[in-house]
């Protein structure tokens, strides 16, 4: 299925290849994570509770323009829904999301979640195959989906004097999915077309070498669209059996956005959902991941042309509080051409051809991301390089201007993505089924925007480490031979650098964020 994520702090395509299959929305700075998706000081991982379940309760975000409300009810029967009444365009957004993904399937199941996602549009007992898409698309929508390590999620967007149809189009795919036998074969070849498509994709490989080594035992490990020998391993009984334990109403969340009445809109949600009943299945514990205790590094070549190179930190879930200064630390190291890395290493010393950083912080613990793409010949300068501008953020303090403009990003990202129903409802849907609620974005700017040069020197010693370091090294197979060895002596390099900066002089950075300083052989 397309991918349905928002262009964030990066690059969507990254995201993309992180999350293998779909896309992972990481609502708060609406843009990958799709994995484009904020943390709340001192908030637990706990839900906010609910206490008057067949209550509507309404407010009014501070994040939100004036007059928007959103309302939140849950059903008798445990679906959430979560609604933003908007005239601005005769349109409607619908999305549903489980909240069960790729993390959540055991080994045997890897890619069980992502092809739900593919099969759910397939038919009903109401309609039969092809119908659900003619139906939409007869009406001038759109249906889609995508998946992610901690979510599935199915949507549906169209003209609002369609809002009956495409309400009982999606209510009927998630409830009644007939999974039809053939339909269901023929599924499967795509996804495993798809997961040997991904082999020619240098960036979704290095990124799934890169998740791969730096988690050993959590389960984001593994790539949401799965193995070619898990999915050909997949029946119609073991689908359904993964379908009728995780696709209950109590593990669902109903986003509707855009040109409706909210208590017509209700009332017919109440018609089609209402009779959807049953308890959602334990999901399986997700291992912990152990604290990294050294540096891993891991060598690979490819008939490509380029080398890729992928640095990853260990920083934790989204909920955490440092998740704010992380953000902000990442904005400014890396994103866009104004960004450290962009002019440092790019611009400055000419070793890369593209270079990025961002924090990808899902539900559980996540890494802050560093990488490029350069000339072979480049590698170990350019692994210098990076590592160089990223350390030094341990050593000084960020300016004034630079945090002002990596906050300003951030917050502008949240604005753009409302410009669509579509996006509003990506949002909401993220806010509540992953964040815990639908005024995590409010707290979560807050955060943002108390972010302090200190607080991002202090985050930055705090993960920024060589023990917590994952580093990866795609070559072309043509390439002359690097071995891991030598990229570790590279890292010690850069360490030494950064040891003479300090010592031989002190590091000046200007109010427009230009550092100025002196190598250890007197190079100003």
């Amino acid at each position: 299925m397309a991918c349905g994520r928002r262009a964030e702090v990066l690059a969507a395509a990254l995201a993309a290849w992180l999350l293998g299959a779909g896309c992972a929305d990481k609502a708060r700075r609406p843009a990958p994570a799709a994995q484009p998706t904020p943390p709340v000081a001192g908030d637990s991982n706990k839900s906010p509770q609910t206490k008057d379940r067949d209550v509507v309760a309404q407010r009014k975000s501070a994040s939100e323009a004036p007059g928007v409300v959103v309302t939140r009810r849950v059903l008798p029967n445990g679906l959430t829904v979560v609604m933003e009444e908007s005239h601005q365009a005769k349109v409607v957004a619908f999305q549903v999301w489980v909240k069960v993904g790729s993390a959540d399937e055991t080994e045997e199941e890897a890619g069980l979640a992502h092809v739900h996602e593919h099969m759910l549009f397939k038919g009903t007992q109401k309609r039969g195959v092809g119908e659900i898409a003619q139906a939409v698309e007869a009406a001038g929508g759109d249906i889609n989906a995508w998946t992610s390590f901690d979510q599935t999620v199915y949507h549906v967007v169209m003209a609002s004097r369609f809002f009956d149809q495409g309400l009982d189009v999606l209510a009927d795919a998630v409830q009644h999915s007939s999974f039809d036998p053939e339909e269901l074969t023929k599924e499967l070849e795509v996804v495993i077309e798809e997961v040997k498509r991904s082999r020619d994709m240098p960036g979704r490989v290095i990124s799934e070498l890169t998740f791969d080594l730096a988690y050993q035992k959590h389960t984001y490990r593994r790539p949401v669209i799965g193995y070619e020998a898990t999915v050909r391993s997949f029946t119609r009984d073991k689908i359904l059996a993964f379908y009728k334990k995780h696709y209950r109403p109590d593990r669902m969340v109903l986003v509707v956005t855009g040109d409706f009445e909210t208590q017509a809109a209700l009332a017919q949600i109440d018609k089609v959902f209402g009779g959807f009943s049953g308890q959602a299945g334990a999901l399986p514990q997700r291992p912990l991941e152990p604290t990294q205790q050294g540096m891993r590094v891991k060598v690979e070549a490819d008939n490509i042309q380029e080398t890729h190179l992928s640095l990853a930190w260990h920083i934790p879930d989204m909920l955490h509080p440092d998740i704010y200064a992380l953000d902000v630390m990442s904005i400014l190291l890396g994103h866009g051409d104004s960004s450290r890395l962009s002019r440092g290493v790019k611009h400055g010393r000419r070793v890369v051809n593209d270079v990025y950083a961002y924090a990808y912080t899902p539900k559980d613990p996540g890494l802050l991301m560093s990488g490029a793409s350069l000339n072979h010949q480049d590698l170990q300068a350019a692994l210098k390089a990076i590592l160089v501008e990223t350390y030094r953020l341990r050593d000084s303090l960020a300016t004034t201007a630079e945090i002002e403009k990596a906050k300003n990003i951030i917050e502008s990202d949240s604005i753009y993505q409302k410009e669509t129903v579509q996006g509003v409802a990506r949002k909401l849907g993220f806010y509540e089924a992953v964040a815990g609620h639908v005024e995590f974005e409010a707290r979560y700017l807050e955060g943002i925007r108390k972010v302090s040069a200190q607080d991002i020197r202090r985050v930055a010693q705090a993960y920024l480490k060589d023990e917590s370091l994952t580093l990866v090294a795609l070559l072309p197979q043509s390439a002359p031979k690097v071995t891991e060895a030598d990229l570790r002596k590279t890292v010690e390099e850069a360490a030494q650098e950064l040891k003479g900066i300090r010592t031989r002089s002190p590091l000046v950075v200007g109010e427009l964020g230009v550092h100025r300083g002196q190598l250890p052989n007197g190079v100003t």
